[in-house]
């Protein structure tokens, strides 16, 4: 079934287009939030909640578009709001991203190793300030206060380059998305 037919049906207060719709989408969106968050239980937390947020605004949501993009959206921006509140201190090392790899399938492993080598690349082809600055807050773990202070920044335009990475990432990272929903759908 399509995504618009099961929105339609969602803002009809049909809770089993919403049960379809986290089948079809859940497993790449668990990765996307893994690849930030590096908490799998913090990691569920997110997943439930853009589908709540979806659930919520149902009757808002059901002429939307692009539903993979809302959904890539919402979760890398609760997987942020979520570092910002613990203060960007708390990313684990890939080595220790490793280790707790024992509580995740064959095919996790590979999939979250295949977008971790996609985000490395679409990283790289940052342009250099907004690379910078990402590597500051999401790598190194700065908060945005600290990592204006080290490049002689504002907070704000730390904020706004941010923004912009994950623009130029999420159209970088588009096909993968796509393969993944292709995969669970």
């Amino acid at each position: 079934m399509t995504n618009k037919l099961l929105l339609r049906r969602m803002s009809q207060d049909d809770e089993r287009a919403l049960e379809e719709l986290f089948n079809a989408h859940s497993k790449w969106l668990y990765t996307t939030a893994f690849s930030i968050v590096k908490d799998q239980g913090l990691v569920e937390e997110i997943v439930e909640d853009v589908f709540f947020k979806l659930w919520q605004h149902r009757y808002k949501y059901a002429s939307l578009e692009n539903l993979e993009s809302f959904l890539f959206v919402c979760t890398k921006n609760l997987s942020y709001d979520h570092i910002r509140k613990r203060g960007n201190r708390h990313f684990i090392s890939l080595d220790e991203q490793m280790l707790n790899q024992h509580e995740m399938g064959p095919d996790q492993i590979y999939e979250l190793n295949e977008l971790n080598e996609l985000i490395a690349l679409s990283v790289k082809k940052l342009p250099p300030r907004c690379k910078s600055i990402f590597e500051l807050v999401r790598n190194k773990g700065h908060s945005y206060k600290e990592a204006a202070k080290i490049l002689n920044l504002t907070p704000k335009t730390v904020e706004n380059q941010l923004r912009i990475a994950a623009q130029k990432m999420y159209i970088d990272l588009e096909q993968y998305f796509q393969k993944m929903k292709i995969k669970v759908s």
